[in-house]
């Protein structure tokens, strides 16, 4: 399979960005002011140890809650709250347990307006995408946490939006099924050319699935480094062994070497 080729403009523009966060103690700054961009086609991670604002950023990006300071934009357009343009995907698969596969894939059409013959099939397709043709009608207690995720990555992708903001999707799950996972999703952004924004806690999850790995300070954060991944876009377990895998996660490791990020 070839490289995807990414297109050089920005689809988020995060500019200069900072979040302050009111409590009982007086205002806590979560986000120092904060510069980065998502290129069009571009699978991002952003890592950084806990509490340092990684979740923050990334709600703020989609729109979920007011920035204190800055601008972000999408295309051409402020973010000043959630857009169809821009799907969601969290550390729980947040499906609903009376409805199945198929109806909580349609619910983000079905709260908007009415489903159509259209909207069903595309569903379906989604469920086909990930490998859960058969899987329509199961509820999720029928399903394994891997499988509730994947319903959870179709949820997200049924409005067909440009940009996918995943924050700890597969954090719940065993090592072998998020080591699956992630071979998944990496055929999954390789087939539909979304991009990617990904917060994650492990190294090597960013490494193995990211064009490049935002690293974020202790709170109040802000962006330390963004480092580059030069592998191909296809990517496999086996990468994981090798001597530049290797490097990259220790580079970044070097940061965090007392927060145990893995």
């Amino acid at each position: 399979m070839k490289d995807m080729v990414l297109k050089d403009s920005a689809l988020i523009d995060v500019r200069s960005v900072s979040k302050e966060y009111d409590t009982s103690d007086g205002p806590v700054l979560a986000v120092k002011p904060t510069s980065l961009r998502l290129m069009e086609g571009e699978f991002v991670s952003i890592v950084g140890p806990s509490g340092c604002g990684k979740t923050t950023l990334l709600k703020m990006m989609g729109g979920l809650i007011p920035i204190t300071s800055g601008e972000i934009m999408l295309r051409e357009t402020t973010v000043k709250g959630p857009s169809d343009d821009i799907g969601f995907v969290f550390q729980g698969s947040v499906l609903l347990p009376w409805k199945s596969s198929q109806e909580n894939v349609l619910l983000p059409i079905r709260v908007a307006r009415r489903t159509t013959k259209e909207d069903i099939q595309r569903a379906r397709e989604l469920l086909h995408l990930v490998g859960l043709e058969n899987f329509e009608h199961r509820y999720p207690f029928e399903l394994s946490g891997g499988m509730q995720q994947r319903v959870s990555i179709c949820r997200a992708l049924i409005q067909d939006p440009s940009c996918l903001l995943m924050d700890e999707p597969f954090g719940a799950l065993d090592a072998l099924t998020r080591e699956n996972m992630n071979v998944f999703f990496n055929g999954l952004w390789r087939q539909t050319g979304k991009t990617v924004a990904l917060v994650t806690h492990s190294i090597q999850e960013a490494v193995f699935l990211s064009n490049r790995v935002i690293v974020m300070s202790q709170r109040p954060g802000t962006v330390l480094d963004e480092i580059e991944i030069p592998f191909p876009a296809e990517r496999t377990p086996d990468l994981i062994g090798t001597k530049e895998f290797g490097e990259l996660t220790s580079r970044i490791r070097k940061y965090f070497s007392a927060a145990h990020l893995d």
